[in-house]
């Protein structure tokens, strides 16, 4: 096993209506704050967020042990243009938009879900994430980056592993 530190994110779905498996693992925490942008951006991951309850959380790797996890939903906040603003008390429990009632809508197309589903939302949605209010231990020891070999035994790679592929 890798003795080396790093940061690992993850955001998915277990396997039902939706997939999806996306770890990161990186060695710098702006590294990770990047990748999280960039899944935020994507409308669709947001719909995984709100209405499927896809998980999402951030561990700590010393040493190449587990030392510190995080669920990252009580940091987010999604705003759209004509919405309640969306925060997270955490997995499946969004606030400030009733998800549950765009199921029984009688035109599905004009949900916040559907828009977000679609991809229509545009210019009317920002997401950001309270960094600031997360204390994220820094990495000690040796710090894993790009070029290290890691085990044949390990569970993702350095950078971006898909494991629904």
């Amino acid at each position: 096993m890798s003795r080396k530190s790093y940061y690992e994110l993850a955001f998915g779905v277990s396997p039902g209506g939706a997939r999806k498996c996306t770890h990161y693992v990186r060695g710098t925490l702006a590294e990770i704050k990047s990748d999280l942008a960039a899944e935020l951006a994507e409308e669709l991951n947001l719909y995984l967020l709100c209405w499927y309850g896809a998980d999402l959380t951030l561990q700590v790797y010393q040493h190449g042990e587990p030392a510190w996890s995080t669920d990252l939903h009580p940091f987010v906040t999604i705003s759209v243009e004509g919405y309640p603003t969306i925060t997270f008390a955490g997995p499946r429990e969004p606030l400030g938009y009733d998800f549950e009632a765009d199921d029984d809508a009688e035109d599905e197309e004009e949900t916040l879900s559907y828009r977000m589903f679609c991809g229509e939302l545009g210019d009317t949605v920002s997401v950001a994430v309270a960094w600031d209010r997360i204390a994220v231990p820094p990495l000690a020891g040796d710090v894993l980056t790009a070029d290290d070999e890691l085990p044949a035994d390990a569970r993702h790679s350095y950078g971006y592993s898909d494991c629904e592929i």
